[in-house]
């Protein structure tokens, strides 16, 4: 013969589930998927898992068949060739009670003289991974957050009321008691007040002032805000033209140098990031916005990756 039994046996292994050695068994076949040992870091690429079965005895022609063809045999002349193969090999292994088949596995006998088969992992019989080879990956450990540097920590506002910050908070309470008592014809402007207040931030700006007697609002503390007041007509109503940026903030410092390496972090991650100073606090900021509902809208999505961002309205 020009070639081995085993020769033979290993070729039907790539393309076929099942393949019978008369007389001694049968080698059945399952497509396996890539695996990665944790522990090693070893990868294998997709292979065939073969087990022996030795009650699988009987011809089914296909073995005969292969090595007919690819010897030129007759279909008597191979099935000889593999019944001396197996009477030889079954004496050997009976003898030694071990017994290698080429590129296919180890055969051995237990205590209870029973056949048990160890696969030779060295041949993938996975057509679809011809060429690939198992490798070792370097484990790679990645943090799931990325942290700021501890000099970065975010400064959360402070809970306790000073008697200075219970000052502010009665600046707002004493125009919207104020303005319950202001006439129907000053209804607009209401609205525009009310907005306002429902904006403001009693812990980051100045507040209105509201002259009760003449019933009429007074330029705002702050120079962000805009005002203009019709003069000329007493009758008529007073125009108020309000504009307001809103910040959402990441972050307050008292530390100039950590505000702006926050700063500089946010611009790298695609934010217009800016410092905000107030007195001794500089706060950073994500973005700037013009009105509220757009600043709602970015503060939501920020939230999900840091819950203490805040919105500050100037």
């Amino acid at each position: 013969m020009k070639n081995t039994i085993e020769h033979y046996i290993s070729q039907l292994l790539y393309t076929n589930d099942c393949v019978i050695l008369i007389g001694f068994g049968g080698f059945v076949c399952s497509n396996t998927s890539s695996k990665l040992n944790k522990k090693t870091g070893l990868l294998s690429p997709p292979n065939r898992s073969i087990l022996f079965n030795n009650q699988l005895i009987d011809n089914d022609g296909l073995l005969i068949n292969h090595i007919a063809k690819s010897e030129k045999f007759s279909q008597d002349q191979a099935k000889a060739e593999v019944l001396k193969f197996v009477d030889k090999n079954t004496t050997n292994l009976k003898k030694y009670r071990s017994l290698r088949f080429n590129k296919i596995g180890l055969f051995t006998l237990n205590i209870d003289n029973k056949i048990v088969f160890t696969q030779d992992l060295a041949t993938n019989y996975n057509l679809d991974s011809f060429g690939m080879q198992a490798n070792v990956q370097k484990m790679v450990a990645r943090s799931t957050i990325e942290t700021i540097e501890d000099s970065l920590k975010i400064i959360k506002p402070k809970t306790n009321f000073t008697t200075k910050r219970l000052l502010k908070v009665a600046a707002i309470l004493i125009p919207l008691i104020g303005l319950s008592l202001i006439s129907v014809t000053q209804q607009k402007n209401i609205e525009n007040i009310y907005m306002q207040m429902a904006n403001l931030n009693p812990f980051s700006m100045e507040t209105e002032n509201i002259d009760l007697e003449k019933n009429k609002i007074l330029a705002p503390l702050n120079p962000l805000e805009n005002i203009v007041s019709d003069t000329h007509d007493k009758n008529i109503k007073d125009k108020i033209i309000i504009r307001k940026t809103h910040y959402i903030i990441a972050g307050a410092f008292s530390v100039e140098d950590n505000a702006k390496k926050l700063m500089i972090r946010l611009n790298k991650w695609n934010y217009n990031s800016t410092i905000i100073s107030n007195e001794n606090i500089m706060r950073v900021s994500y973005n700037s916005f013009t009105t509220k509902d757009q600043a709602l809208t970015s503060l939501k999505n920020i939230r999900k990756e840091n819950p203490d961002a805040w919105i500050l309205s100037l």
